[in-house]
């Protein structure tokens, strides 16, 4: 492999429950790949069963990197995982050039930032969290803070809805700088370098009305038990349940059941909603990627990879 030569890395992408953990498996042991996972709660220690963090066994022997690399009260942040994962990709790198077999790393998740982070070497503002400023806007109300950053920047794309990300953007407004994240205005958004890498994207569960299925029946067969569990684990060590790594994916509900605010019933039709919601949320994202190769199943999968390899 010659040194200029750019490293081939292949994303799978799509919504909750699309199957993607699965065939990201199958494919890296096709093509000698290892996966990186690219889910911002996944990363997240002592949350296997509410983020259906893959487990050893559906591993199959393939590495995965990026899951488990913090607890739920650090200030992980999209811009610590793109440093870890450009380190672990820059590593890859200069292994295949002493091998004859190289290694095909796949990024696979459905958090369309930290994907684009890495596949599109997206910049991200430098300002460091000013803590004190934080807690004093975080005691305002949602509606009250987007009124207060659309003074600062009329022209904002921020997700109005996000509390914590219309935080980040008055924080870094106040200091004096333009967004460049997930907070930034029309004409700054996305950041994007120039490319590191080759790369292709294979999107999966683009279906509506399967993907809604399949997080039903995901939701229905979860192990409840196993997700009361490991939520009075994370209640005993007293983390902050309205904090980024808390605050999805149904934790506060099953706090909610264990402190008999709701029945089990109710549960289940809270995280199916939740579930629902993010899962749409996840498409809008990639839709808007139309150099995503959208496929039904893993055979097509193997074929686009295999044309693009040659």
């Amino acid at each position: 492999m010659r040194k200029n030569k750019k490293l081939k890395i292949v994303a799978v992408v799509g919504p909750t429950a699309s199957g993607k953990s699965t065939l990201a498996v199958e494919l890296a042991k096709q093509f000698n790949g290892v996966i990186i996972s690219a889910d911002s709660r996944q990363v997240y220690r002592g949350m296997d069963i509410g983020t259906a963090k893959i487990s050893k066994d559906e591993m199959e022997g393939i590495s995965h990197y990026m899951l488990d690399v913090a607890d739920p009260d650090d200030d992980f942040n999209v811009s610590l995982y793109q440093k870890s994962v450009m380190n672990l990709l820059e590593a890859i790198k200069n292994k295949n050039r002493k091998t004859n077999r190289p290694v095909l790393p796949f990024i696979v998740g459905g958090t369309g930032l930290y994907v684009s982070a890495i596949v599109d070497g997206l910049k991200f503002s430098e300002v460091k969290p000013n803590l004190k400023l934080r807690a004093d806007l975080n005691k305002k109300p949602l509606t009250q803070l987007a009124i207060k950053l659309k003074k600062l920047d009329p022209n904002t794309t921020t997700d109005l809805k996000n509390k914590r990300r219309v935080i980040r953007a008055i924080e870094i407004l106040k200091a004096g700088s333009k967004p460049s994240g997930p907070e930034a205005t029309k004409d700054q958004w996305p950041a994007k370098t120039e490319p590191k890498f080759e790369v292709l994207k294979i999107g999966v569960g683009k279906d509506r009305n399967i993907s809604k299925k399949r997080i039903e029946n995901r939701i229905w067969n979860m192990d409840i038990p196993k997700l009361i569990k490991e939520t009075k684990a994370l209640i005993k060590r007293k983390y902050d349940f309205s904090s980024p790594a808390l605050s999805a994916l149904g934790y506060n509900d099953v706090k909610d059941f264990i402190n008999d605010k709701i029945t089990e019933p109710e549960l289940i039709y809270r995280l199916i909603k939740l579930h629902t919601q993010y899962a749409k949320r996840q498409m809008t994202w990639f839709k808007k990627d139309r150099s995503i190769h959208w496929v039904k199943d893993a055979s097509s999968a193997k074929k686009l990879i295999a044309k693009w390899l040659e």
